[in-house]
């Protein structure tokens, strides 16, 4: 078979795969939540509001038996409809619509600041091995691994947001600020241990590639550095850590909670924290299928990329 047909096929087994683990962690999603209960009836301490309880009850169609209530749902779920939100009483689409754009913004860059500071960083670090370099890139990753993220913005938090370009927390959401001084401090706070890993991953599999024989063969044939290193070895080093940067933005468009939290930064993550704050469960359950196919599709396009780099991957 050519090689566009496996890769065809490679495409077509992993879409489907992302289908059917989507679809079981909707069904998940739904037995925790509409078949113990019903979901509509409280707000933690607050009693929803009856007509809203009663349109939520009607669009997810409580009334109905459950394998057709599961069907109602998933149609729900595909037309982006999750009712009505129990505090602002406004449609939940229309809280994800405001909030995602900003965690996608939030999430590539800090996926950015990882890629630029992590892969730089390990190719140093493997090239210049037993160096200063390597040993300082080794102790500045293995510490700031082990700085737990909330951490990490409370002290940004305190010593640098309200500083110069950088918008004070806690700050009232009617003051505008240009998004890119909003999002800077939280990115680089979850940046920095993520790129802590990409440096040690780039490194350890940089040093494993330039042990390999192509590479011997390239620098005996005369190539210089540069090209060996950036023309054969950078491609597939890189393949680690394109499956970690993956699975991290998965994550991350997910909605960063804590972070996201501690700067009020209004994305999915402090939609999602403060949702569990007020027991509003229509926000809980559309952050919760969010995060979990934002998590599914981005993990599939890294399968597909990471084939791309490795044919190996694609005719196993």
């Amino acid at each position: 078979m050519s090689e566009a047909g496996t890769m065809g096929r490679f495409i077509l087994r992993r879409v489907v795969q992302a289908v059917l683990v989507i679809l079981a962690a909707t069904l998940l999603i739904f037995l925790a939540t509409f078949a113990i209960g019903d979901p509509f009836a409280s707000s933690g301490e607050k009693a929803v509001p009856p007509d809203i309880a009663a349109a939520n009850r009607a669009k997810f169609g409580l009334d109905k038996p459950l394998p057709l209530q599961y069907v109602i749902y998933l149609g729900n779920m595909v037309r982006g409809d999750f009712g009505i939100d129990f505090e602002q009483h406004r449609p939940v689409a229309q809280m994800l619509e405001a909030a995602i754009p900003n965690t996608v913004r939030l999430a590539l860059v800090a996926i950015v600041i990882d890629i630029l500071i992590g892969v730089v960083a390990g190719v140093i670090a493997a090239v210049k091995r037993y160096s200063f370099w390597d040993v300082l890139v080794t102790v500045i990753a293995t510490l700031a691994i082990g700085i737990p993220v909330f951490v990490i913005g409370v002290v940004l938090v305190a010593n640098v947001a309200g500083w110069g370009p950088f918008p004070s927390v806690p700050r009232s959401f009617t003051v505008q600020v240009p998004w890119y001084q909003e999002v800077l401090l939280p990115a680089f706070t979850l940046a920095i241990i993520d790129a802590a890993f990409i440096a040690r991953l780039m490194r350890g599999s940089m040093l494993e590639v330039l042990r390999a024989d192509y590479i011997r063969t390239a620098s005996a044939k005369g190539l210089s550095e540069r090209t060996v290193i950036g023309k054969h070895a950078m491609r597939n080093s890189l393949i680690p850590v394109v499956t970690y940067v993956g699975v991290s933005l998965g994550v991350l468009f997910g909605g960063a909670i804590i972070t996201e939290t501690i700067f009020q930064y209004n994305g999915v993550g402090y939609l999602l924290s403060t949702a569990i704050v007020k027991s509003n469960a229509p926000v809980i359950i559309a952050v919760v299928i969010f995060s979990v196919v934002a998590y599914v599709v981005l993990s599939t396009i890294v399968d597909i990329l990471y084939a791309f780099l490795d044919p190996r991957i694609r005719l196993n």
